[in-house]
């Protein structure tokens, strides 16, 4: 308990700091020189939280997504005064409940209580669906384990309003229709009802949802990842990454976008109602790579060996709204070492690559080029190392080494083994330099 109440002690300080910094409050001059004290609304606001949690409830924050605080501070109606959001949970009732507190005449005053049943808060998100400058409360309610439903609600003049409800697996807002405003993306596993699907709501000014289904690849047992981003021709698009098994992997990408006015999976085949050209077998998810503003699907490729073990090259493919491809780029990445390279085009299917760990505290791969396909001759032509630990520095200072970063008790270096441009491949210092890109990103790309 008495952890407990020193837990309430310190949200409700932040709360007050957060009411400050939001500029609800008014503060003198002489006030600032003087020793912290609480304002008569802070205290009459903790006064009415401490009566709720009195009648036997309990702080329940939400438990995924971007806000998860008991108590939250948003400006819901574009004032610029935060309105104060708390969520409770009453076990005896078995309610979830939301109080919404509202300044009237420089005081906070419960304006509408959002109640909804479940076992938990699982998430909370505020967006001005309609462009009317008051932000809906799109909530997401944990029903169990595996159950949980979504409820949209318009709160104008703070009147609660529902305007959608629906089950869901992952959840998004995003601006999928390219009208400007968000849309409310909810995906759902496939159940003995129906598949697995991507619903798109968007609110309309008269105050009607419209919702689109469009359908995910059959077949789909887990959503790894939802993400939202654009497509080669500048459109908005999801990726929505999920496991299963399909003939030649166990990971799918599912673009669905605006095609000809409706929200429709834009890489679903027929007749096997999947998404036949995303199906890789290693856990790589779509990114943008190259930081260009478009998303990539990977396409995982073995590359010819020089011993038994597999080492992979990445294809990047770009898609547009009509579902077509296009290969943007190729990388190999040394998850290991934490690096990657943007392999030039010339590269493909002429190099090789094998990794060397003869010397201690440093590791290298080297990039061959295979000259004789019928014999399969490797000509080393490229060495990037990663020294770590002491000798770091004094490894990248070796005789033909090109030093290309230092990122913590790491240091990247690398050498040509043979002229610039042998083989009739694409290759200098500089373009190594360019290419070479340290991995930051939460995406993963298997290990190899």
């Amino acid at each position: 308990m008495r952890n407990i109440g020193k837990k309430y002690h310190i949200m409700l300080l932040v709360l007050f700091a957060g009411l400050c910094l939001s500029g609800c409050l008014r503060v003198t001059a002489d006030e600032l020189y003087s020793l912290p004290q609480m304002s008569e609304q802070f205290i009459r606001l903790k006064g009415q939280i401490d009566s709720v949690l009195s009648q036997g409830a309990e702080f329940s924050p939400p438990t995924g997504g971007s806000n998860r605080q008991a108590v939250q501070l948003k400006d819901l109606d574009g004032d610029g005064t935060s309105e104060v959001l708390v969520f409770f949970s009453f076990s005896a009732e078995s309610t979830l409940k939301i109080y919404i507190f509202v300044m009237i005449e420089e005081d906070y005053t419960v304006a509408e209580i959002i109640e909804g049943s479940g076992a938990a808060f699982e998430s909370v998100r505020y967006e001005d669906l309609d462009g009317d400058g008051f932000m809906e409360i799109i909530v997401g309610w944990q029903m169990s384990a595996t159950l949980k439903y979504f409820s949209i609600y318009s709160i104008k003049e703070f009147r609660g309003a529902l305007l959608a409800i629906g089950e869901y697996s992952e959840l998004t807002v995003f601006d999928i229709n390219g009208d400007g405003k968000k849309d409310v993306i909810a995906l759902r596993l496939p159940s003995q009802e129906a598949g697995a699907a991507a619903q798109m709501l968007a609110l309309m000014e008269d105050g009607e949802i419209v919702s689109e289904e469009a359908r995910l690849s059959g077949g789909i047992e887990a959503i790894s990842r939802i993400m939202a981003g654009k497509l080669a021709d500048g459109s908005g698009a999801i990726f929505v990454e999920s496991e299963g098994k399909y003939d030649g992997g166990t990971l799918v990408t599912d673009i669905c976008a605006f095609q000809n006015g409706s929200f429709t999976n834009i890489t679903l085949m027929t007749p096997s109602g999947i998404s036949e050209e995303t199906v890789r077998e290693r856990t790589i998810y779509s990114a943008d790579i190259d930081s260009r503003g478009i998303i990539k699907v990977p396409k995982p490729r073995l590359l010819k060996a020089q011993s038994e073990t597999a080492y992979y090259a990445i294809d990047w493919y770009t898609f547009n709204s009509a579902g077509s491809s296009f290969l943007t780029l190729t990388t190999y990445h040394n998850n290991s070492d934490e690096w990657y390279l943007i392999l030039p085009f010339d590269w493909r299917a002429r190099v090789s690559v094998r990794r060397e760990d003869a010397v201690s505290g440093e590791r290298a791969v080297i990039f061959s080029f295979i000259g004789d396909e019928e014999n399969e001759v490797h000509e080393d032509f490229l060495k990037i190392y990663r020294s770590y630990g002491d000798i770091d520095a004094e490894r990248a200072r070796l005789p033909g080494r090109t030093r290309l970063m230092t990122e913590g008790s790491s240091t990247y270096s690398f050498e040509l083994l043979v002229p610039p441009n042998s083989f009739g491949l694409t290759f200098d210092e500089d373009l190594i330099r360019e290419n070479f890109r340290l991995i930051y990103s939460d995406w993963l790309s298997g290990t190899s």
